[in-house]
This record gives structure tokens, sequence and C-alpha cells, in this order.
């Protein structure tokens, strides 16, 4: 099925939540045999990370399939329209409304994403092009955009020099690696709780019954905070890894994908790496539930991802 008009993907939030609603976009744009239009004027209004635009420009290995276009709109909103966002709602919400409209030279149905899982089944039997709102935090939905060709394992178009010297360092074959998120948006985020120290020493034990018998390894979005809180906790000797400031959220989340196990925090981003991870043959470990609040629930997570409540530890399923 072969479409004149694209399938239009609004993007927001950090680099995880980029990365979902970009899965989504491709696989609807791929199933339509269209092309993809990405509009990134919400990501500075609403992400706590900083980002200016889009996260992933320097992955490898994105591309439609039958040569249509992944075009990413440039329109971005000017310094001070993003300061008065931030600081009123109402600006903030203002500023979407006109650009929904102002955006939609093709005149697009809106497909909005709902707070129930329920709503993916309708976002597989779409039809026609529509522009895509929401977070789209589906793993069911990611999986089908790769059998149209979204990358299984995040790749870099140019590993960075200490990216290069830590493949010579560490043998990450034999290494799992362990996410704290602690930083600003971790205590920003109060309905998306982070996991209590049960839940870390839990999936180490598990992960080292899968065999996994290397060297620990540490990344955080705040490493010397996570080391005061976790360093005499978790029951292992574990290595904090400092990466450069200058490094970008795709590089770290790159680093991540190269060991052999992980366990994740409550964190889109670390579940990317987990994606990689998963289909390299590794073993993952994820906290659930996602959420504490009156929306998504626990993801669908694939079946062989080891799902453990975030609070006691326990095994779930």
């Amino acid at each position: 099925m072969e479409s004149s008009k694209p399938v239009m993907l609004k993007l927001e939030g950090g680099l995880g939540n980029q990365l979902f609603q970009f899965a989504a976009g491709y696989f609807l744009a791929a199933k339509l045999d269209c092309e993809l239009l990405v509009d990134q004027y919400s990501i500075p209004l609403s992400t706590v990370h900083g980002e200016k635009s889009f996260g992933f420009d320097s992955f490898a290995g994105v591309s439609l399939p039958n040569s249509k276009s992944i075009i990413f709109m440039e329109h971005l909103p000017n310094n001070i329209s993003v300061k008065v966002a931030k600081k009123f709602f109402f600006a903030k919400k203002v500023l979407l409304k006109f650009h929904l409209h102002y955006s939609n030279a093709h005149n697009l149905n809106l497909f909005i994403e709902s707070n129930e899982l329920s709503y993916i089944k309708d976002f597989f039997s779409l039809d026609t092009p529509v522009k895509l709102h929401g977070n789209f935090q589906s793993w069911s939905i990611v999986e089908k955009a790769a059998q149209y060709g979204f990358p299984r394992r995040v790749q870099l178009l140019v590993k960075p020099e200490w990216i290069l010297k830590l493949e010579k360092d560490i043998d990450f074959s034999t290494s799992l690696v362990v996410h704290f998120r602690v930083g600003e948006d971790a205590k920003s985020n109060i309905l998306f709780k982070q996991p209590n120290v049960e839940y870390y020493r839990a999936a180490l034990k598990h992960l080292r019954k899968k065999g996994i018998v290397g060297k620990i390894y540490v990344l955080s979005d705040d490493i010397k905070k996570a080391k005061n809180l976790y360093n005499n906790l978790i029951g292992e000797d574990m290595d904090y890894l400092e990466v450069p400031i200058t490094s970008t959220p795709a590089e770290r989340l790159f680093l991540m994908s190269l060991f052999t196990g992980i366990v994740c925090a409550n964190s889109t981003f670390c579940g990317w790496a987990a994606w990689s991870i998963h289909n390299s043959g590794g073993d993952v470990v994820v906290p659930v539930p996602y959420s504490d609040g009156e929306v998504l629930g626990s993801r669908d997570f694939p079946q062989t991802w080891i799902q453990l409540d975030k609070y006691s530890g326990r095994l779930i399923g």
C-alpha cells in the first residue's frame, strides 16, 4: 500500500521516549509505504533533560524500506518561548495548540495514544497516514517496527575515542551493567518511582544464576550520588564508570548496550540498552510496575526479560 501523504510524528521528551515514538512512526510509515515526517517542535518544551532536538542522529542504520524518506522538520520554538512555556503551563498549552494546526499542512487525522494498552490494537489497524501524538511505550510496537527494518541493536555512526578505549579495557562479553537513576529526573518523576535496593540485590542474584560471572559496572545520571547511595548496600563489588561530561545520551546508551547482562532502573533510556542486549542474546532484568499512578502500568516487556517487583525484588510471573 503506497500513500502520497506522509505519516507525521510528534516527538517529545528525552532520548528513551523519543525512540519509542520514532519506532511507532517508523512502523506505520513502513507498513503504509510512505514518507515519515518528524515534528521536533515539542522536544524543548517537554523534556527535563535539556534536549533541544531529536537525540538519535548519531545512531547508524535507520532507514525506511523502499527508499522512502525520513524527514525531520527543522522548526523549533525560540529560547524565549521555551523559557516562558516551562514557567507557565498555560503558555506551553497555547504554543502546542497553535503548532498542532500550524504544522499539519497535510490535514492528517490525529491518532492520540490512550492510557490503556488496548490502544495498540487500534494503532496496528491503521490503514491511512495520520499524525501520531503520544509516547507509544510498547515493545510490541518496537518488535513490529523491527520486522520492517527498525534496528534491533543500537549502533553509532562513529565511536568516540573514550568508548574505543573502554572496549579494550572491559570484557563486555562476561560483564554486566547496573543502571541507577538518582538525579533530578528521578526526584521530579514521583509517579515513576525508582527501585529499592532489594530489587537490585535480587536482580544481580538472578543474573549470576544465569552464568554471568564477570565484573559489575555501574552507569548513572549522577555517578557520585549513586556510589554514595548504593556502594555499601548491594553486597557486590561494583565499578562505577565515569563518562566524559561531553558524552551524548546516544553514546551512553550505546555503551550500556555492549554488556552481556543489564539490570535496568525504571527508565525508558535503560530499556533501549536492554533491547540491544536482548537482541544480542544477553540477559535483561527490569523493574515493575513502571508507573505508580493512573497511567500505563508495566510495559509489555519481551517474555524473556526477567521482571522483578521494584520494591521487594520478588519475581513477577
